[in-house]
């Protein structure tokens, strides 16, 4: 496969990277942040929550210089460090985020273009059918190999950071220090006037922040198709500097230009920014457009890490075969269509008129997903270095266990609810895994198949508190 398809530069990578990570959350995170935790609150969040991904940025770093031979990053390290079963999690898990990604995408989208359209907003339907109509639209794209769909995407990140570095360049004048220090920021919210704690608040931020970070690992997950392992590094370190700097940019600039209470309210947090300098009204309208061609060059970042997660996979027979499929230019043409066919199927919920609700329950359980793959990397970074801890710094192995304590953080904090759904999607994959090994005559191990049954019990449990109303979805 790699022979037919060219190898992919630094920064056609960065801008896979960039274009992952700035996706719904840059232009959503103020308003979903302001609803949470207030500015003082956020700004700790951002820190910690900048500090944890950076550490797992690192964490990608270090293993893709200390294991250069594993070609699929995320899945990879995963499967060499704990065997087939924790990296087929760790794949399935990733690609879970992949296509549910994609979904909360396709709903921003299509809230963003309604509230551009005003009194002539779509329809629930409309939205389905034309968002129906864009996700077969990138299969073609990709169909045709993925350096183009690499090219396209350099693009149209070049076109989403437009009206970001606009909102930065002429925000930075709105800055007032009475909206952004708010009293008595521990125990109310200034967006609600409800009471908090400043715990409450950092576990509600915590999803957010991290879900504005996943996409850092880009690099190393498409590490097969780059030029060198040394690219894939910089790719790393350079992508997320600019993420973060970006990010608390947008945060602070917004939250101490917009009140609170305006902000929570707007379906498009930004555009009160942007109205409010000398662009004016037509400000909003960069930045509904923005929104919108953002959300879909993160969309096709995403369908690219979903299809070479699920071919690495079954390239080590830790998938069904039929995942290996590639044409003639080096597509993963039956990953491309599994990937695109769920996405079509949980699209159905942009049908509901609640498209905010729908955004923020799919970018959560995506977090939720993407935790295990970060947490069994941060462990294998854990072992490498314990391995090797006579031969190289300290500092390595320090990095890893940040990384480890804040997956783990990160776990807790989005709540107990979401950790049960994603036992669901566990045990759904928990088959595939089953039927890949059966493919090489093999059956999972004692452990592995301990594990599969605790996941289906659980799973059905899960349902059956889901249908009685326990658990509200």
């Amino acid at each position: 496969m790699q022979k037919k398809d060219k190898k992919l530069g630094l920064w056609l990578l960065v801008f896979i990277a960039l274009g992952s990570m700035i996706g719904s959350g840059i232009f959503n995170s103020p308003k979903d942040l302001i609803t949470s935790a207030n500015p003082q609150a956020t700004i700790i969040a951002w820190l910690i929550g900048g500090f944890g991904a950076l550490m797992l940025a690192l964490v990608f770093v270090y293993l893709a210089a200390r294991k250069p031979e594993l070609k699929s990053g995320i899945y990879a390290y995963a499967r060499d460090g704990f065997g087939d079963f924790m990296g087929f999690n760790s794949a399935w898990g990733y690609w879970s985020v992949g296509w549910l990604g994609n979904v909360s995408y396709l709903a921003l989208f299509f809230k963003t273009l309604n509230d551009l359209l005003g009194i002539h907003a779509l329809s629930p339907l409309h939205a389905f059918i034309i968002g129906s109509a864009l996700l077969w639209f990138f299969y073609l794209i990709l169909i045709a190999g993925i350096r183009e769909g690499a090219i396209l995407n350099f693009i149209v990140t070049t076109a989403k950071l437009i009206p970001i570095l606009l909102i930065i360049i002429l925000g930075i004048s709105l800055i007032n220090s009475d909206l952004f220090l708010v009293d008595n920021w521990q125990s109310r919210l200034a967006s609600t006037g409800e009471p908090t704690t400043t715990t409450q608040q950092l576990k509600g931020a915590m999803a957010i922040i991290l879900w504005c970070f996943v996409g850092m690992e880009a690099a190393s997950v498409l590490s097969g198709r780059a030029k060198s392992q040394k690219t894939v590094r910089l790719t790393i370190i350079i992508s997320m500097l600019i993420v973060l700097a970006v990010y608390m940019l947008i945060t602070i600039i917004a939250m101490s230009s917009v009140p609170a209470n305006l902000l929570s309210a707007s379906e498009t947090p930004l555009a009160l920014v942007l109205e409010q300098t000398a662009v004016g009204a037509a400000g909003g309208i960069i930045v509904k457009l923005g929104i919108m061609v953002s959300v879909l060059g993160a969309s096709l970042s995403w369908i690219m890490l979903s299809i070479e997660t699920l071919y690495a996979a079954a390239l080590d027979n830790v998938m069904p075969r039929i995942f290996k499929k590639v044409n003639r230019k080096g597509t993963p043409v039956n990953a491309l269509l599994l990937t695109q066919g769920f996405t079509q199927i949980f699209l159905i919920s942009i049908l509901s008129p609640q498209l905010n609700e729908t955004y923020l329950a799919a970018i959560t359980i995506g977090t939720t997903l993407v935790l295990i793959p970060y947490l069994l990397s941060s462990l294998y970074a854990v072992k490498i270095a314990i391995i090797n801890r006579k031969n190289e710094s300290i500092h390595h192995l320090i990095v890893a266990l940040l990384g480890t304590i804040y997956s783990l953080y990160v776990i807790f904090a989005v709540g107990i609810k979401y950790l049960f759904l994603s036992v669901l999607f566990y045990a759904i994959g928990s088959l595939l895994f089953i039927r890949a090994k059966r493919e090489q005559k093999q059956q999972p191990k004692h452990w592995e198949w301990a594990v599969i049954t605790l996941l289906l019990i659980g799973s059905v449990v899960i349902i059956g508190l889901i249908l009685s109303g326990k658990i509200k979805l």
